[in-house]
């Protein structure tokens, strides 16, 4: 059986594909969203628990942001992050990544603002249900900043990976 799912059209929602890709602009940027079937397909109504995340979506964004920033402002995996790329990465390739930040602002808070979400994969049926990909630029960089959510936007965990 077929149903219109919000941003990806027409699902085979007994037997979906194992991944269904899409391209998707929020917030003025283009980004990935993937849904994910890995596992097989949950038996409880995963296209209601879909549909309800993503009404919730521009919410769940603010809050990953907010978990984020105050990871970073924690010293966690995001201040790590952001002090990788700062001892890493070549000052000039630093520079054009900065380059639409807040001058006045120290380069670390510069290159945290330069995050940007890139991906959401979404997992019916996993603990971590969505999963929030954040980087200075795919281009530039393969490690992103990655946020977990439960189904109901819950924070689980923010990390940073390859």
């Amino acid at each position: 059986m077929k149903k219109n799912i919000t941003y990806f059209g027409e699902v085979e929602i007994n037997s979906p594909q194992e991944t269904n890709e899409v391209k998707v602009t929020i917030d003025s940027h283009q980004i990935e969203l993937d849904l994910n079937f890995y596992d097989g397909v949950p038996e409880y109504d995963w296209v209601a628990e879909y549909e309800n995340y993503t009404k919730g979506l521009k919410q769940y964004k603010a809050d990953v942001e907010a978990a984020i920033r105050s990871d970073y402002e924690d010293g966690g995996d995001v201040k790590e992050y952001i002090d990788f790329h700062l001892e890493e990465l070549d000052a000039s390739i630093i520079d054009k990544v900065l380059a639409s930040t807040d001058a006045s602002k120290p380069k670390e808070e510069r290159l945290l603002s330069a995050l940007k979400l890139v991906r959401i994969g979404f997992y019916p049926g996993e603990e971590n249900y969505a999963v929030w990909d954040y980087s200075i630029g795919r281009e530039i960089a393969d490690m992103l900043v990655v946020v977990n959510t439960d189904s109901t936007g819950k924070i689980n965990y923010v990390t940073w990976e390859s």
